[in-house]
């Protein structure tokens, strides 16, 4: 896995700012449903966090339940059994640290075993789905929340008040498809597994395949009568009040320069690039500023391309 600490404030503001709203309440019912999920479950969260799949589905198989959660980060597993004491009511919550390589359970511990955004970041996602499967019954459910962020980054069409050129566009996206190559050439992951996945849970021997994708549409405009909008505006007003996290740009850009080289781009395109990104943004930020400001900001930028994908284990034994 990457050598990153999710604890540091700056990703674990990310991780929390970007699950609120992710998956809404109704899908979250729908998605149980569809999985066949049943009170007093035994689960395993790999790559658990801070617990969101936890108290996320907790209602649907928590009463006389046990979730264990595992994760890299000892400081988010500290924060996470904190947190669980308020949603785990009913059952039993633990955390331990570990390997996604190397699950801490023995086989057929599990009914559902389940992560999400954890295998876009791993050089070898096939071993770690492997692991997960070998610590599920027979017949037990394996879930994998996982994005397609290529083609959210580079084909979703973008309505808003900012004017950006089809040159700058085709770049962009051009950019991207070079970034995401270099970054799994480096072994950082597959930025969009995501379509992957169901190949691999078929090839692993997995049956009952299926795959939903969120359906949460992204846009903000006056006046902002949603939850998710009011969210958006919130955090909008939030990061122009504190500003540019110095570190944070200097370890973003020179991740970006690093996995764009790998991926077979050139410095005087780099620099090109970044050249005309950072005119944009700060062009924007001005704008943003002042319609945030008089309540007219809008903006809509399309659907999510993160998928719930599911499988099954045969229930006469593993494959």
């Amino acid at each position: 896995m990457q050598n990153k600490e999710w604890s540091d404030e700056h990703l674990k503001r990310m991780i929390i700012e970007q699950r609120k709203h992710m998956w809404r309440d109704d899908s979250v019912e729908m998605y149980s449903r569809w999985m066949g999920l049943k009170q007093g479950m035994t689960v395993v969260d790999v790559g658990c966090g801070l617990g969101y799949l936890g108290w996320t589905y907790w209602k649907y198989f928590g009463q006389g339940g046990k979730y264990f959660g595992l994760d890299k980060s000892s400081k988010l597993l500290e924060e996470a059994s904190v947190i669980s004491e308020e949603w785990s009511q009913g059952g039993i919550a633990s955390f331990q640290p570990g390997d996604a390589y190397e699950l801490p359970y023995p086989d057929n511990f599990a009914d559902w075993t389940m992560c999400q955004t954890l295998l876009m970041h791993l050089e070898f996602p096939e071993r770690a789905l492997q692991e997960m499967i070998r610590v599920t019954k027979p017949g037990g459910l394996i879930m994998c929340n996982e994005p397609d962020n290529l083609s959210a980054s580079t084909m979703v069409a973008d309505f808003s008040e900012n004017t950006v050129t089809d040159e700058y566009t085709l770049q962009h996206h051009r950019v991207m498809m070079i970034w995401v190559r270099g970054r799994k050439k480096l072994g950082h992951g597959d930025f969009s597994i995501a379509v992957r996945i169901p190949m691999m849970m078929r090839d692993l021997g997995l049956i009952e395949i299926d795959s939903r994708c969120n359906d949460t549409c992204n846009f903000v405009q006056p006046p902002y009568e949603t939850p998710l909008q009011k969210y958006r505006i919130e955090m909008a007003k939030k990061h122009l009040e504190e500003g540019e996290d110095e570190e944070g740009e200097k370890r973003n850009r020179q991740e970006f320069k690093d996995y764009f080289l790998a991926g077979g781009g050139s410095l005087s395109s780099y620099y090109r690039y970044l050249k005309r990104a950072y005119a944009l943004r700060d062009e924007y930020k001005k704008m943003h500023r002042e319609s945030i400001e008089n309540g007219t900001w809008f903006r809509s930028w399309g659907a999510s391309s993160f998928f719930c994908i599911k499988g099954r284990l045969p229930t006469e034994g593993k494959q």
